[in-house]
């Protein structure tokens, strides 16, 4: 499928752009991302029930959108009176985020590429974790500062959020003095970043880990060392791999995990093996601490397993008052939580920490998924012989020269990687169908061809 493109038209005048890529070759989008898309597409900025805000919290600036068509608020007003943190009232629909990219000195690193590319590379995988639909938005960039950016630079005050939003309030100002420029700023002189919207509640030590060491390799070392994780590096059958990863827990993270079934460690599984080569992939550097979670039912029924998501943000303590809706409680339903990977935006730069490399967490798995290996096989030859999808990545992606070497060339080593736990006999491929696994409740093992799945 073609990109699609919706114009827009500042109150200044200056033309700008929303774009939805192009499909990548070899995906698999579901409908749904379809009507995502033309969601995302469809916001104008410049609508009266439309209100920017500035993202006064965390780390990095980016601009909240919201639509207040049910209320009584009044556009100017609102973002003058009402835009003052995370909360708000019951009839303001959150719609979006809108993510630019900001990597000066003190701020906190963001790249809004690397959002499309884990949407579009999370497609051609078929990932099992959940990773939200992303679009392209460029903006006229003296209404973005008159409108969100010095509200932020003057809401903010220490830390690196207010460095951002200071810079990002200069650089609107004079493009010129941000380097390199071409990773902000368009060639007409807009900004530019990515438009999506993630569910989900972050993880506690579960999945995250304890987080008692410093940033960096230490506490991406310490991200390694939960239950699923030290699951993932054992060399033994899967349950048995499971029921190690359990023990080795340490207080923090075992507290934190508490008493899960094997669905659910199956399926952090399966998601942690693909954060793991994405964020090889893509040189992440900002994973640990960034994954979100939502919960759903399963449930078997006439010989097929069912799934319902649950509303709302609930903590594991919480769930365990959490009861199964009336229609579904017959069934005997469990309660997992399912991955969503929704803050990508510390990828794809070369400059950027790649800790998935660094810490060696692709060498340390002994469990995969048959599906996913093959999916990588087939990608490493495309990008190596400069095929189709080599050609997609340079067409679709603002990317210079040397981040789509670094994407073909970390391709190939973490092919390299698993092709040589493979070999060595080290690699189980049981981490496809868990549907299936729920209704056996034994693990299927596939025996593939390292060389040529």
């Amino acid at each position: 499928m073609t990109a699609e493109t919706i114009n827009y038209i500042s109150p200044n005048n200056v033309s700008e752009k929303a774009i939805a890529s192009s499909k990548m070759p070899g995906g698999k989008y579901k409908p749904k991302d379809k009507k995502k898309e033309q969601k995302l597409l469809s916001i104008d900025f410049y609508s009266d029930t439309i209100v920017l805000c500035p993202k006064t919290w965390s780390t990095s600036p980016a601009t909240m959108v919201r639509d207040i068509s049910q209320t009584r608020f009044k556009h100017v007003a609102y973002e003058r009176s009402h835009c003052k943190g995370r909360t708000v009232a019951s009839q303001v629909k959150k719609l979006a985020k809108y993510k630019l990219t900001m990597n000066q000195r003190g701020t906190s690193g963001t790249f809004s590429t690397s959002s499309l590319l884990y949407y579009h590379f999370s497609r051609y995988f078929d990932t099992a974790t959940i990773i939200p639909v992303a679009i392209y938005r460029d903006m006229d960039r003296n209404a973005h500062r008159d409108r969100v950016t010095r509200a932020g630079a003057r809401r903010t005050s220490r830390g690196m959020i207010a460095r951002g939003w200071n810079y990002l309030n200069s650089a609107e100002k004079n493009p010129n003095i941000y380097r390199p420029k071409r990773e902000l700023f368009t060639s007409d002189g807009n900004i530019y970043g990515v438009l999506l919207r993630g569910k989900g509640a972050r993880y506690g030590a579960e999945i995250n880990g304890a987080r008692k060491r410093r940033w960096g390799s230490p506490q991406n070392e310490e991200f390694q060392e939960t239950a699923p994780y030290w699951a993932l590096r054992t060399n033994k059958p899967l349950l048995e791999a499971m029921a190690t990863g359990r023990r080795r827990t340490r207080s923090t993270v075992r507290k934190a995990t508490g008493t899960v079934s094997n669905l659910q460690m199956f399926y952090w599984m399966r998601e942690l093996t693909e954060i793991v080569l994405f964020d090889y992939i893509f040189s992440q550097q900002d994973r640990v601490g960034n994954i979100d979670y939502r919960w759903a039912w399963y449930w078997k029924k006439e010989g097929k397993v069912k799934s319902l998501w649950q509303p709302g943000k609930h903590s594991r303590r919480q769930s365990a008052s959490l009861v199964p809706p009336d229609e579904i409680k017959d069934f005997s339903p469990i309660l997992i939580q399912r991955t969503c990977l929704n803050d990508n935006d510390a990828g794809a730069r070369v400059p950027y920490a790649n800790f998935s490399k660094r810490t060696g967490m692709l060498s340390k798995l002994r469990h995969f998924s048959a599906k996913t290996y093959t999916k990588l096989i087939e990608l490493n030859s495309d990008l190596q012989d400069e095929g189709p999808i080599y050609q997609y990545l340079h067409e679709n992606f603002i990317l210079d020269s040397g981040q789509h070497k670094q994407i073909v060339r970390n391709t190939q080593m973490a092919t390299d990687i698993l092709k040589d736990i493979c070999l060595l006999d080290n690699l189980h491929f049981d981490l496809d169908n868990p549907k299936d696994f729920f209704l056996t409740g034994l693990p299927e093992e596939r025996f593939l061809d390292c060389i040529a799945p």
